[in-house]
């Protein structure tokens, strides 16, 4: 069911506990208060999970994502701006990924252990199975006690967790059966898209659990939001009427009106004979 966050004006004080408990969450705060105005209620400008979903629409790499009418951004984002340019209403912001984690020393020397996931190695060691006598000795000879030779013997890529990538079992076969080959590895993005998901996967939105005087709501679209203010759902449901609705009206427009040969003219048009 789709969600957002609304503003009771009538018991807001503006004491700004919403923005820092979303800020002690997400490390930023993921919305301001400077959205349109209903009567005594105000949508905060803050993701709207748009029926549409255009930012999900324009990410092809499953970066955005929607669930149970909700838009999320998932660990697939690479930081590529499209839903950012997507986006109507300018809530979605790309911000500096993280790269290094405050780590103990012990989870430091963790990290430089053999037993690495296969997925943060850079090399991968290849065997040529027409080659390979079945000897062992690169079996023999590998400090991780890897069964190199059942690989070779398959003609497979040595594949285990155990493989920190010395190259003895390369160095040490006698046939040239093994090969030691290096690849690029993906580089981590240095950016990563960041919006409101309502506190996805705590259970509960922050703001509003922490707004001392209940003024910050979390209510769904439907007919019970029609009934508290018909504007601000018609506003919502009609993304095309927010677009109209938005734009400012600050110049008078003029209606021009249309003169024949019947209408008399203002006095100060009317010309003598002769001039």
């Amino acid at each position: 069911m789709r969600e957002v966050i609304v503003r009771d004006l009538a018991k807001c004080i503006n004491c700004e506990t919403c923005l820092e408990a979303c800020r002690a969450r997400h490390g930023r705060a993921r919305m301001t208060m400077s959205g349109p105005r209903f009567g005594r209620y105000q949508l905060p400008d803050v993701c709207r999970n748009c029926p549409d979903t255009p930012c999900v629409q324009a990410c092809h790499l499953d970066g955005m994502q929607r669930h149970n009418g909700k838009t999320f951004i998932s660990d697939a984002c690479r930081g590529c701006t499209k839903c950012v340019d997507a986006c109507r209403y300018g809530v979605v912001k790309l911000l500096p990924r993280q790269h290094t984690e405050r780590r103990s020393f012990f989870q430091n020397i963790l990290s430089q252990a053999r037993t690495s996931t296969p997925e943060t190695q850079a090399y991968r060691i290849k065997t040529d199975e027409s080659r390979c006598v079945q000897c062992g000795i690169c079996s023999d000879n590998c400090p991780a006690e890897i069964p190199v030779r059942d690989y070779a013997r398959k003609g497979h890529t040595v594949q285990d967790s155990r493989c920190f990538g010395c190259g003895l079992c390369v160095a040490k076969c006698p046939r040239g059966t093994l090969r030691f080959e290096t690849y690029p590895t993906i580089p981590t993005p240095k950016f990563r898209a960041d919006k409101c998901d309502l506190c996805r996967g705590y259970g509960e939105s922050n703001c509003v659990k922490q707004c001392p005087t209940g003024a910050l709501l979390r209510v769904q679209v439907n007919q019970d939001l029609e009934r508290m203010n018909a504007n601000l759902y018609d506003f919502l449901v009609n993304p095309d009427g927010i677009r109209q609705e938005e734009q400012p009206h600050d110049e008078p427009q003029v209606i021009p009106i249309p003169l024949t040969d019947l209408t008399p003219l203002p006095a100060f048009l009317q010309t003598v004979d002769g001039d």
